[in-house]
């Protein structure tokens, strides 16, 4: 099948051409074919009737030809004697082929035999004689004129006779024709968007090869035009089948009685023209369907499908249907195509911002373009309903003709309430769920929209909501989008929240679900609340500043409530009862000590008091065998964890900030579930009591536990998936060589770790390791050779440590990406610009000495960031190997005081950006790569000359870099400065690019005096 769009529509003037013999049947048969034609709205182009008498062929006839999407041929006994009906025929069968057969051609033999036509005997014969002698100089016409009569000869067409009289061979033939001329459907009328959407869909029908029977659904949210699509392609390609029928609105009418039957009657007799009364029974209808159209090339479309069974009654097997047949199905229930077979699930998109103000214009002001004091209020539309196009055409037309105060009051209405005709279409499909379904559906619509769909699903499922979720989506409901959440349409939302609204339009305390403010507010101060209300979430901005005090039944007569997320809200009176069937319960600044005594937590899933006053969860033992997430971050009153004994299935427990908790209980160390222990900033914790046996633990986190003097020994298997271990900012002494244990480690950070003194050789057992971060470590003076066997190891941080000499081991390390020895002189002064921490100057463990490179860098063949600033690196210290750094793209060497750099720098193609801020002593630099992009050279007051070391081109020169401040000696070194001046002015009004030149105009203020 050709493509199509709805330029395809008006793209033939004519629906048929008509050539025949005038003098043989113009006064009989073509004027009783044309009158019949006409008759059916066919509009006919016959020469002798648009063209003056005695006008040439050219070009007004052979424009006739191309502008026809039909062509009809009329031969008869003396058709082949005249040269005018032989060259229209070339023409016809030029465009035929030309144009990939969307021109047709209908050969008509009227007393005549269609193998006279083609072998050119008979009359065909004695014209052909004829031609021969007029044109023996141009026999290559002749040629044409019999390939042409032998071509469509071949064609299928009508034999006058083989019927019983003209009158039917007439109707017979207009039938046909008729058939084959698309509607001139009003649906394609100021259609917008609809090309793109066209051209998607017939790429997916036209897959395969073409004598393939394939079904193709359309799945979509109600509103967004899938019954429009099916229409606008039914009118364009009808007419390529042998026969169609448009089954409209079967879910509406299948409610009704006989509905099926209704159904199957109408395909029936749209198709092969069949009495509508010839079918009595479903069954009959189905097996007359099964057999009567295996060999005919139809196209059936079945509109609004939303049962299995109105596709098994109507189109049950793909066998049921000819080679070519193509069967489209909209629905909004993916899972029902799914379930059918069907070939291809074409799911349109909402229309873009061009397209959806257009058709929204075209609605609201009869033009494409709108008021000039109406485009904002246009705008504020489109930022409510998107790109939904019946949302935008009943809007649209709802405002036509209104003053722009009716806009503004109309816009302010659409937030409390949408209009009823597009709530009504959105609900029909909430109407179709089960029960559970419209709970999942409720929940998502008033608190976990743009959630992760894993964080809603935990929460769900542990309200026995099990698969609702892939219903929603196949629903058309609902999506999962970017980060894997959930999405689904405003208006959609809108509609689910105003479903619960209706529960009770007065008392917000009688309704299932409770999200806005004012609501929570009225229900909880007047304490309202009822056995309907399951969930109340608001987000954490809720009463903010302005605190809200509760009496102690607040919740008194909430005893269904599942999910209850709130924030700021106060209770001088205690807190008598929470609902034992919660499953969420997040109180940001709950402001009691403890929780009530009679609260159940057994069905709880997540469990978050952050910044709450809690000092203790519970005592003893409780079973909480659902619960997955406890968080109770910055709770600064807690001075214990409870015991976890029966608390199998948590995986996230978040302690950060906790500053007064001094005990972990045994049981947290020992449980094999736990994913995440953060346990940072807690700063009275003192010891991790005994072994640590956490076979599921992934993230360990102690980052600022400061008065943490030891990390336990690890036992074989006791943390085997432990992949990250935060120790930075604690005083531990020693890592235990047991840490090579944690064989599946990335990252390893123990940054101003200040009491560290050595690392064990062991370090080598950490072969996953990715990442070790030792900055700060001011004591550290040892770093094992052994690390150079870590072979996974791209990230090191050395900087600030005792040790002047890295171990040569890790300039061997061939996958290692960035690596940082700053501050590595021993100077402490130094060392402070570089650490969060105040420095002991008598603890300083030894005198300032230089950094120390080997002569060979070369191992590092994937370095991509070297930082080897302020290790008082003087002339010749950093080897030329240097430039063997292939990989290395960032190089900084500030605060160090070499007089000069070595020559292979310009060896370094990848070299991107390098930093000598402060680097006094620096008089020259080396020619630089043609790479760089920026340099950094504030504060180097030796340094006389920079523009004959860069290759800068013109290209180049936008997009550079250069800080050169307090620069002294290139004052007189205008060339770079004006030419970056220039850049900067000829860009200037180009807003993205003037920050840059600013920039450089700022920073070379000394070179510019």
């Amino acid at each position: 099948m050709a493509s199509s769009s709805i330029q395809n529509v008006s793209h033939w003037p004519y629906d048929a051409f008509l050539s025949f013999r005038g003098a043989d049947t113009r006064k009989s048969f073509i004027s009783h074919l044309y009158a019949a034609l006409n008759g059916k709205g066919i509009y006919v182009f016959k020469d002798d009737k648009e063209l003056e008498r005695g006008a040439s062929i050219s070009p007004g006839l052979l424009k006739a030809i191309e502008d026809s999407r039909i062509s009809i041929i009329v031969f008869s006994q003396n058709y082949a004697s005249s040269t005018w009906c032989l060259d229209e025929l070339v023409k016809i069968v030029q465009c035929k082929n030309k144009n990939d057969h969307q021109q047709m051609v209908f050969p008509i033999f009227y007393d005549v035999e269609p193998t006279v036509v083609r072998k050119q005997t008979g009359s065909f014969r004695e014209a052909f004689s004829k031609h021969e002698e007029a044109f023996r100089e141009n026999l290559e016409k002749v040629k044409n004129w019999r390939d042409g009569l032998k071509e469509v000869a071949n064609i299928s067409g009508w034999e006058l006779n083989e019927y019983r009289s003209e009158l039917e061979f007439i109707w017979d033939i207009v039938k046909a024709i008729s058939s084959k001329i698309p509607v001139k459907s009003e649906t394609l009328k100021n259609l917008v968007g609809i090309d793109s959407r066209l051209e998607e869909l017939r790429s997916l029908m036209n897959k395969g090869p073409n004598d393939d029977v394939r079904m193709i659904g359309i799945c979509g949210m109600g509103g967004l035009g899938k019954t429009t699509l099916a229409r606008v392609v039914y009118d364009l390609i009808s007419h390529e089948f042998e026969g169609s029928s448009f089954l409209a609105d079967v879910r509406e009418k299948f409610e009704n009685k006989g509905s099926v039957i209704s159904f199957q009657r109408q395909l029936l007799f749209e198709i092969l023209k069949l009495e509508k009364d010839s079918i009595w029974n479903v069954g009959d209808g189905i097996n007359i369907l099964g057999s009567r159209l295996q060999h005919k090339k139809v196209l059936l479309v079945i509109d609004d499908v939303v049962d299995i069974k109105q596709l098994e009654y109507l189109a049950g097997k793909r066998e049921w249907f000819g080679s070519g047949s193509r069967i489209i199905v909209t629905s909004r229930d993916e899972h029902l195509l799914k379930t059918h077979g069907m070939d291809e699930i074409y799911k349109p998109n909402e229309l873009n911002y061009h397209d959806a103000l257009q058709l929204f214009n075209m609605k609201a002001f009869k033009i494409q373009k709108p008021l000039e004091e109406c485009v904002q209020l246009s705008e504020g539309v489109l930022r409510y309903v998107g790109g939904l196009p019946l949302a935008l055409e009943v809007l649209g037309s709802f405002l036509n003709g209104r003053s722009v105060d009716q806009w503004r009051s109309t816009l302010e209405r659409l937030q409390i309430e949408p209009p009823n005709k597009i709530m009504s279409i959105l609900q029909i499909s909430f109407d179709g769920l089960q029960e559970l379904e419209k709970k999942i559906f409720l929940d998502i619509a008033c608190f976990f929209k743009r959630k992760t769909k894993d964080y809603v699903s935990k929460i769900l499922d542990s309200c026995g909501f099990d698969i609702g979720i892939s219903v929603l989506i196949e629903k058309s409901l609902l999506t999962v989008r970017e980060n894997n959440r959930l999405w689904m349409h405003d208006l959609i939302q809108e509609m689910g929240r105003q479903i619960v609204r209706r529960q009770s339009p007065d008392e917000p305390g009688k309704r299932s679900r409770l999200w806005k403010e004012a609501d929570v507010h009225h229900v909880l101060s007047q304490n309202t609340g009822s056995e309907v209300v399951e969930g109340i979430m608001v987000d954490d901005y809720f009463f903010r500043g302005n605190d809200v005090h509760l009496s102690a039944k607040a919740f008194s007569q909430m005893t269904n409530l599942r999910l209850l997320k709130i924030n700021n809200v106060q209770l001088p009176e205690g807190l008598e009862y929470l609902s034992n069937r919660l499953r969420l319960l997040d109180w940001h600044r709950y402001p009691l000590k403890s929780l009530p005594s009679n609260l159940q937590l057994d069905k709880i899933v997540e469990f978050k008091m952050c910044y709450s006053r809690i000092e203790e969860l519970w005592k003893g033992i409780k079973p909480l065998n659902m619960l997955r997430v406890l968080k109770l971050s910055h709770s600064e009153n807690l001075i214990k964890t409870p015991d976890f004994t029966k608390v199998p299935n948590l995986e996230v427990l978040d302690l950060e900030g906790c500053t007064g908790l001094r005990e972990i209980h045994q049981s947290l160390l020992r449980h094999n579930k736990l994913i995440l222990l953060n346990l940072k900033g807690c700063t009275s914790l003192t010891t991790l009591p005994g072994e640590i046996f956490m076979e599921s633990l992934k993230t360990l986190v102690l980052s600022g536990c400061s008065k943490l003097k030891k990390f336990p020994d690890i036992v074989m298997r006791s943390m085997g998936d432990l992949t990250e271990l935060f120790l930075d900012g604690t005083s531990i002494a020693e890592v235990p060589s047991s840490i090579e244990l944690l064989t599946r480690l990335e990252l390893l950070n123990l940054n101003d770790c200040r009491s560290l003194v050595r690392l064990p050789s062991s370090i080598n057992g950490l072969k996953s390791l990715k990442t070790l971060n030792l900055s700060g470590c001011f004591k550290l003076e040892n770093v094992p050779e052994t690390l150079g066997q870590v072979e996974s190891l791209e990230k090191l941080d050395i900087s600030v440590t005792a040790r002047r000499q890295p171990p040569s081991s890790i300039f061997l390390m061939k996958n290692l990406k960035e690596l940082s020895c700053r501050g590595c002189k021993g100077s402490p002064s130094s060392a402070s610009r570089f650490l969060r921490f105040p420095i002991n100057l008598m603890r300083w463990s030894s005198d300032p000495v230089a950094l120390s490179l080997p002569s060979s860098l070369s191992g590092l063949c994937s370095l991509t960031k070297l930082d080897i600033s302020d290790c008082d690196l003087g002339e010749g210290a950093i080897p030329s190997s240097i430039g063997d750094l292939c990989s290395l793209e960032w190089l900084l060497l500030s605060g160090n005081s070499f007089v000069s750099l070595p020559a292979s720098i310009y060896r370094l193609s990848n070299l991107r950006r390098i930093e000598l801020e402060e680097c006094k002593m620096l008089q020259n630099l080396p020619r630089l790569p043609a790479s760089l992009q920026s340099i950094s050279l504030d504060g180097c007051v030796s340094l006389e000359t920079i523009s004959d070391v860069l290759n800068l081109n013109e290209h180049q020169l936008p997009n550079f870099h250069l800080r050169c401040a307090d620069c002294l000696k290139l004052a007189g070194n205008y060339d770079l400065a004006l030419s970056l001046l220039k850049e900067y002015i000829k860009n200037s009004e180009n807003m993205s690019l003037s920050d840059k030149y600013i920039k450089h105009v700022m920073t070379m203020g000394d070179v510019l005096t």
